[in-house]
């Protein structure tokens, strides 16, 4: 009977793996979910695949994923916010990157260079998952980055800064990703 519970424990993370898998075979084929939309959809379902420290201060019922500039994925983000991710509830704020350390996840668009640059270039907070989608931010310190490559959106994921921050990635979402950089 120890094999029922494991497979109800590990639903999630299985149907998740379908989840972004499906969303990245959507971008080519439906015209009826955009390009931001589908990238703020996989941040939102890698939050499933991140494990956080448990000295983590944050509140255990809130999922926060912060932004601060507006665009379209951003905007698209917003749109996901109250939805329930790992039983509990997804918060999506605009906020300072001041305020990072207040956020599980952090979303940098593509105006968003400088901002990047003084995250990475300061002492960077823990437990922070930082996303992108411009193709130089995953030189510059981003862990998870998306880019739409031939009408397909790919992830890729560097685990050096994520480790760093005492996060850790699932395997499924590494064999997922179109590159892993360790």
């Amino acid at each position: 009977m120890r094999v029922l519970p494991y497979l109800f424990r590990h639903a999630g993370a299985v149907l998740a793996c379908v989840l972004l898998w499906v969303g990245q075979a959507t971008a080519q084929t439906s015209p009826q979910a955009s390009e931001p939309e589908l990238k703020a959809a996989i941040i939102a379902n890698m939050l499933l695949f991140v494990e956080w420290p448990s000295e983590s201060a944050l509140r255990s019922d809130l999922l926060r994923v912060c932004y601060s500039s507006s665009s379209p994925v951003a905007s698209a983000l917003a749109r996901l916010d109250g939805k329930t991710i790992k039983g509990k509830t997804l918060r999506v704020t605009q906020t300072n990157v001041e305020n990072l350390s207040a956020c599980h996840a952090y979303y940098f668009s593509p105006a968003d260079g400088a901002a990047l640059a003084k995250t990475v270039g300061e002492a960077r907070p823990k437990a922070v998952l930082l996303t992108g989608d411009s193709p130089e931010y995953l030189e510059r310190g981003i862990m998870i980055n998306l880019e739409l490559v031939s009408e397909r959106i790919v992830f890729d994921i560097d685990l050096r800064p994520t480790q760093k921050a005492g996060l850790r990635v699932s395997s499924k979402a590494l064999r997922l990703a179109r590159q892993v950089i360790e």
